[in-house]
């Protein structure tokens, strides 16, 4: 059975804007987009690069190595994104003023 795990503060992220945090090994891009905080894997289906160093355009950031684009409340490559159709997202809680993932 999957638990909840602490991996950042509401405060942590402002409105528009990503961070990385690191639970178990694993990067995750944590973004809030319009209140709600979403999460996907950091390092990039193609390159290995942090996308959480990438541009966050509403829902979607762009990697900053070659540019492919993921939507972080799904981690679905966008059309013009030939390099990998997904990064894995997970589910997400707020409790309090605590960010919580589901592993």
């Amino acid at each position: 059975m999957a638990n909840f795990v602490k991996v950042a503060t509401i405060d942590k992220i402002p409105e528009g804007k990503m961070i990385k945090a690191e639970i178990k090994g694993i990067e995750i891009l944590l973004a809030k987009v319009k209140g709600k905080i979403y999460a996907i894997d950091n390092v990039c289906s193609h390159k290995e690069c942090s996308l959480n160093e990438g541009l966050l355009n509403g829902s979607v950031v762009t990697c900053p190595c070659h540019a492919a684009k993921f939507d972080v409340r799904t981690g679905a490559g966008q059309k013009d994104t030939p390099w990998g159709p997904w990064q894995e997202s997970f589910e997400v809680k707020v409790d309090g003023k605590d960010v919580l993932m589901k592993i």
